[in-house]
């Protein structure tokens, strides 16, 4: 190597030295601890520098004196002072005074009571004396123990399932013999009008009968083939039945088949059933069975403008007024108002699709355009029963009810709701109160549509009077 070269490289040696001597005077002014593993200067063993190693910046630490007659340091919890060539166990904290050379250690702050320190000559270190150890004998034999017993425990598991379950044949056989005897829906109506249409069918069998019918004639297929196999004629004669239980499952029965059937709501029309059906709703002495006629009645002229239309003829509206009047329960007359209002309703939007290109559309229509049911209920009194019931104890529900009725009424009753205006008005007091009160509560759902609708509706009427 040349003068220069080395030169060079023992200035650039020179300048690491005086920079790290800076910075260790500068921490020791501070007082602050430095880190083991300084950068020292190793020289070679040999006084006669080489060109490879005239001297070498490393970060090893330089190797301390043990003395093996020392007591091995033992960590506590606490700090504690290293004796001079006291071996260090590794998992401690440590730290060094500089300025004394005095070095302290102690455990981990994860550290428990429940760890001792091991020396096995060059491996030292701590263990965790709470788990359990074995010895490299012991783990075989748990091993081998282990495979012995899984095997047996699997093969008396599968001995267990066969004993619990059928094999792939038996399912095999067992759903061939299902299929054998099972039956559809329409096989099912099918046999259930047969027992119906057979002679000498007591009453008891008869209701057992009609009861299962209306559970399947909620399908509109099971109603189809009712309707095809004669049983709309059953049913016609048994509402006409002496005996009440029976003419009430009949009209249960006939209403499932009704309901949202437009087919089965035709034939129903085209075997006379709506003269029945009103008679029974106007003058039966049952209040049961007056209740069952308004609900076949009720699914029938449902989305049907033509039944509707013959409804009004043959005194629809004054067989409900009948029963309106004669009941004993509200209920039933809230239901009365309810079938009514969405009747109104059902009008409205229907006249609404005026502008609809589809043809059956349209001739619907035209066939709602013969129904004049708002007119027929302000002739029949109609407009002075809906009133009434705004003087009698109700409930929540039934007063949303009635008032969404007289609303939908009011542009053709409005002479007829006057007098009722003071009711109104205390009902609007009432359920101002109660909305204010559902407000704070942060939700507005019942009571504020209510207030809301009552406060819409008188004014629709003080607007007449005025």
């Amino acid at each position: 190597m040349s003068i220069i070269a080395r030169s060079v490289k023992i200035a650039h040696i020179l300048g690491v030295l005086m920079f790290s001597s800076i910075c260790i005077y500068k921490l020791l002014a501070k007082g602050e601890p430095v880190q083991q593993g300084a950068l020292t200067i190793v020289k070679d063993s040999n006084e006669n520098y080489n060109d490879e190693d005239d001297g070498v910046v490393t970060d090893e630490e330089p190797q301390e004196y043990v003395d093996d007659n020392i007591e091995q340091f033992e960590p506590t919890d606490e700090w504690k002072t290293v004796k001079k060539g006291q071996k260090i166990p590794p998992g401690l904290h440590v730290r060094m005074d500089f300025k004394t050379g005095l070095k302290e250690a102690k455990l981990m702050s994860d550290s428990k009571s429940n760890v001792e320190q091991w020396d096995a000559g060059e491996n030292i270190g701590i263990i965790n004396t709470e788990k359990k150890r074995f010895t490299r004998d012991e783990l075989k034999a748990a091993l081998k123990d282990f495979k012995y017993k899984d095997e047996t425990s699997t093969q008396e598991k599968e001995n267990e399932i066969k004993k619990k379950f059928r094999s792939y044949d038996e399912l095999k056989k067992d759903l061939q013999d299902m299929q054998m005897t099972m039956k559809t829906e329409g096989e099912i109506v099918t046999g259930l009008v047969k027992k119906l249409k057979a002679p000498g069918v007591d009453h008891v069998q008869l209701k057992v009968l009609l009861v299962d019918l209306e559970y399947y004639l909620h399908q509109i297929d099971n109603a189809k083939i009712f309707s095809d196999l004669g049983g709309l004629h059953i049913l016609l004669n048994l509402i006409n039945s002496s005996n009440t239980d029976i003419q009430e499952s009949a009209l249960h029965t006939l209403g499932a088949a009704l309901q949202s059937n437009a087919k089965v709501q035709v034939a129903t029309m085209d075997i006379g059933i709506m003269q029945h059906l009103l008679r029974t709703l106007s003058v039966d002495p049952n209040d049961r069975v007056r209740k069952k006629a308004l609900y076949a009645v009720s699914t029938l002229i449902r989305q049907f403008p033509f039944a509707q239309k013959k409804f009004l003829k043959l005194g629809g509206l004054s067989a409900l007024a009948n029963l309106f009047t004669s009941a004993k329960e509200e209920n039933i007359k809230i239901k009365i108002i309810t079938l009514l209002t969405d009747l109104l309703l059902e009008y409205d939007w229907n006249l609404k699709q005026g502008t609809s290109t589809d043809p059956v559309q349209q001739q619907r229509l035209n066939q709602y355009k013969e129904v004049h049911l708002r007119e027929s209920m302000s002739t029949s009194g109609w407009c002075s029963l809906m009133t009434s019931l705004l003087h009698s104890p109700t409930g929540h529900d039934s007063v949303e009810k009635i008032v969404n009725a007289m609303s939908t009424l009011v542009g053709t009753c409005k002479a007829e709701f006057v007098p009722a205006r003071t009711k109104l008005q205390a009902l609007l007091g009432e359920y101002q109160k109660l909305a204010e009160d559902e407000i704070q509560e942060g939700s507005e759902d019942l009571y504020h549509s209510i207030y809301s609708n009552i406060k819409s509706l008188v004014q629709e009427i003080y607007r007449e009077d005025l």
